[in-house]
């Protein structure tokens, strides 16, 4: 039988430049033993040599037992599976430095799948089959590192945000002297279009920990950056207290956030109100909506701002007919019409019953964009039955009504709750922010005060937020927080906003 390869989407080679000054950022010296985790071609081994790294001190290790050139600069290990090799082997390296296959556990081969997901986090608890590859080599080669030792890897964005990676960004704070974070505007491999990461963790264990951050517009320049690496103190940063969320709630114990109903085939489900009308479908049989970010104008919707959309031509409306709209014949006419009707194929259709019937949120209290310009906010409802599809997420509040809502809405502009996003949201290479509704709900927010007019404050925030003035923003919606509760910021030194950070962000 022949040995068990994860699939070939998982495999992306790193570029010759960028491998080089990863290997530059870590420094040698003459007894220093490096280990590449993930082989491949060679890109890194090959480095290592050019920086006059000698065969002897380089460990390689790789699943394809396809042999590269590069085998003969490195003790390589072909057709190995690095888990279940480091799981045994006694060997500590100073160097690790690596491109770690991005594929969830969930998807390897059985053979590969057990070994994978059984690696522990720093709590002692396996990972499990709904974490990434990536995260089970990051935790292992950590494992693998002398004292004072030093790793670099190019991660993906989840490492910024994920769940299941939480525990190893706390690792990362608590164990290592310093971290460096390189970012790009651009995609670093030519066939990923999500952006990367590229992690320099050193002095581990070794401290306290300081932190830098860095942006760049290209490729080119975030690898003559990191062959400069060690420059710049970077920003001091306390490991957590319990003291940090005094005063503060989640906002998953005070609200739901879920995406919006998806119809499985937009193009047939959603109708501006000309298209409605020429079809002769009846008010009765759809459901007026919001549909896309630019719907969401102020900090509340109500049935005035719902109808300029519609005049607009915005498609407000959602094909959801009842049984008792379905004996209409025009709506009889569309449910059954052949050339521009529904793809009944699309999963989301083909799995609900009725197969015409959007399944959505009940009784939205809010929306938002996982993707808006200017970062999340909240656009109230204040329109009876208005609902959502799935281009924005809907918030549904527990026991909160009125004013109040409007406090929350205010809370989520401040500076706190900004700095959270920024250490949250998943970053594309295009530039392209996304907030996921479980990193939404557990946001934790600051307490407001009482007595004031939280409508007309958030408003006034809004209008400052979504003119670019992100300070101003903040500014109003912190004068109206109770008392500070000190937070330990990332920040970072050298490029301003920063907009993530691989932090101890849960």
């Amino acid at each position: 039988m022949g040995l068990a390869l994860p699939p070939e989407s998982c495999k992306i080679y790193t570029p010759a430049p960028l491998a080089r000054a990863m290997v530059a950022a870590l420094g040698d010296k003459p007894h220093f033993q490096w280990l590449e985790p993930s082989h491949g071609r060679g890109a890194f081994v090959e480095a290592m040599a050019d920086n006059k790294i000698g065969r002897a001190r380089i460990t390689a290790i790789d699943l394809d037992p396809t042999p590269a050139a590069a085998d003969r600069l490195a003790n390589s290990f072909r057709g190995v599976d690095f888990l279940r090799w480091a799981s045994t082997t006694a060997c500590r390296f100073d160097r690790i430095v690596g491109n770690p296959p991005y594929v969830a556990i969930s998807q390897l081969p059985t053979s590969l799948r057990r070994c994978a997901s059984l690696v522990r986090d720093p709590t002692g608890r396996p990972i499990g089959l709904g974490a990434n590859v990536w995260y089970a080599f990051v935790l292992t080669s950590i494992r693998l590192l002398r004292p004072g030792g030093s790793l670099a890897f190019v991660l993906p964005s989840a490492a910024e945000f994920a769940d299941y990676a939480a525990a190893v960004r706390h690792t990362v704070q608590a164990q290592f002297g310093r971290l460096e974070l390189y970012r790009c505007r651009r995609p670093l491999f030519a066939l990923v279009q999500e952006g990367n990461l590229v992690v320099v963790a050193k002095e581990f264990q070794a401290g306290p920990f300081r932190i830098v951050r860095r942006r760049f517009a290209t490729p080119g320049k975030l690898v003559s950056a990191l062959s400069a690496s060690g420059e710049g103190n970077g920003r001091p940063c306390q490991p957590e207290t319990g003291s940090r969320d005094a005063g503060m709630v989640e906002f998953r114990d005070i609200a739901t956030v879920r995406l919006g109903g998806v119809t499985g085939d937009a193009r047939y489900f959603l109708m501006d109100e000309q298209r409605r009308r020429d079809l002769g479908i009846p008010t009765t049989a759809v459901v007026p909506v919001v549909s896309r970010a630019r719907h969401l104008r102020s900090g509340s919707i109500d049935q005035a701002e719902w109808k300029k959309l519609r005049a607009e031509g915005e498609r407000v409306w959602l094909f959801s007919p009842s049984q008792a709209a379905c004996v209409h014949p025009e709506v009889k006419k569309y449910l059954r019409r052949r050339v521009g009707g529904c793809n009944r194929a699309a999963f989301k259709v083909s799995n609900r019953r009725p197969w015409y019937r959007t399944p959505l949120p009940s009784h939205p209290h809010a929306f938002l964009s996982g993707m808006a310009r200017f970062g999340p906010w909240l656009c109230i409802n204040e329109k009876p039955k208005l609902n959502a599809t799935n281009t924005l997420y809907v918030v549904t509040f527990r026991n909160c009504s009125g004013d109040d809502r409007f406090r929350y809405a205010l809370s989520f502009l401040t500076s706190s709750v900004r700095e959270q996003l920024r250490r949250t949201g998943r970053r594309y290479a295009d530039g392209l922010v996304k907030h996921e509704p479980s990193a939404l709900a557990g946001l934790r927010l600051p307490q407001m005060r009482d007595g004031m007019d939280f409508r007309n404050t958030y408003s006034k925030a809004l209008d400052a937020l979504l003119q670019g003035n992100h300070r101003e923003a903040m500014k109003i919606a912190d004068s109206a927080t109770a008392p500070k509760v000190v937070e330990c910021s990332l920040k970072g030194t050298d490029e301003a906003p920063p907009t993530g950070v691989l932090s101890s962000a849960a």
